[in-house]
């Protein structure tokens, strides 16, 4: 049996969070794309020690969905990648940048409270 490294990204009133295992990460200084990067990069490495690792996102309306797997999911993602190559522009560039949404399975659409509690 594996232990779980479930990343939750969401957004608080003051930034971009990952949460994990009742910890909170961040505030991340290029929100949720520096998020998304940082848990998935996070994400990888638990996974290379024989964690149960994937990143969750949260939406605003409170519904958690998985948006990336390790075991599953290529690393680093062509989406992860596009969220790099935003970041790297400068300030003014990237607050206009379009963030492309991470894929989101449609069947993996977690409860707030599944997701908390490391339930996939």
């Amino acid at each position: 049996m594996s232990l779980s490294a479930h990343y939750i990204v969401s957004c608080r009133t003051d930034g971009w969070f990952i949460g994990l295992e009742g910890e909170r990460y961040g505030p991340f200084p290029n929100g949720q794309v520096g998020a998304l990067i940082a848990a998935v990069q996070a994400a990888n490495h638990a996974g290379k020690d024989g964690h149960d690792a994937r990143v969750l996102l949260r939406t605003a309306k409170g519904v958690t969905a998985i948006v990336w797997v390790f075991g599953t999911d290529s690393y680093p993602s062509p989406w992860v990648e596009d969220l790099h190559r935003i970041a790297l522009l400068p300030r003014r560039e990237r607050a206009r940048a379009p963030v492309p949404p991470p894929p989101f399975r449609g069947l993996d659409v977690m409860t707030p409270d599944a997701a908390m509690a490391g339930l996939a």
